[in-house]
């Protein structure tokens, strides 16, 4: 039988390598093209989405695979991650939130996959649905689990301030898709948009690293139960 620590522990720092190394392949690799000028060469980290990556186009393919690619690593790894998260709690009130959390985190897991078959250049409704509901499943996820976290005796309050902090980053993030200034109006609404971008994803890879710490005395302390 395969441990717990596989799913809660390894395999999401596994997502996040495959997740960076497809997404720096899938950079390499693109053609070029901004919102606000399609004739760039190359990949611009100020000026360019990572929704970029995955535009179809003849000359875009490679890097539209490896992007959908990371996305689908991301999605599928995730999935299971939450998926025995949950099976680490009972059904007590605890529980029954842990659970809640988890499925929500399953659900924006699954919309990052979306996010990654839904090229925005010819899918753009449902490639922004999915991006808009991986991030408000996250959020609502990471609020719960920062409570179980807080109050689950098995682990150090600091892994509940990480799941926290995860969900102060991702609420403001929304607020920046929701108002901030469209990318297409000027160059520093875009360079604004692009980096907000990048570094709410810096800080979800860097939270489930951290949060494996955390799985790790989890795993531990149910393979002694």
């Amino acid at each position: 039988m395969i441990s717990n620590r596989v799913f809660i522990v390894q395999m999401p720092r596994l997502g996040v390598m495959l997740y960076l190394i497809f997404t720096a392949i899938s950079i390499i690799f693109y053609a070029g093209g901004t919102v606000r000028d399609p004739d760039t060469l190359g990949y611009s980290f100020t000026q360019n989405f990572f929704s970029d990556l995955g535009k179809l186009s003849t000359d875009n393919f490679l890097a539209m695979i490896f992007f959908s690619g990371s996305l689908f690593v991301v999605g599928i790894t995730f999935s299971i991650y939450f998926y025995y998260l949950m099976k680490s709690y009972n059904y007590d009130s605890l529980g029954i939130m842990a659970k809640i959390g988890s499925g929500l985190g399953i659900l924006g897991a699954l919309c990052f996959i979306g996010v990654g078959f839904t090229p925005h250049n010819v899918l753009f409704t449902p490639h922004i649905f999915f991006v808009n509901w991986a991030f408000r499943s996250f959020l609502l996820s990471s609020l719960l689990l920062s409570i179980v976290l807080f109050k689950d005796d098995r682990l150090s309050s600091r892994y509940g301030i990480g799941y926290l902090f995860f969900a102060i980053s991702i609420f403001l993030y929304i607020l920046v898709l929701e108002f901030a200034p469209k990318p297409e109006l000027s160059e520093i609404s875009l360079i604004f948009n692009v980096l907000a971008q990048k570094a709410i994803v810096l800080i979800f890879l860097l939270s489930v690293l951290y949060q494996s710490f955390g799985n790790s005395k989890l795993a531990a302390n149910n393979s002694s139960q």
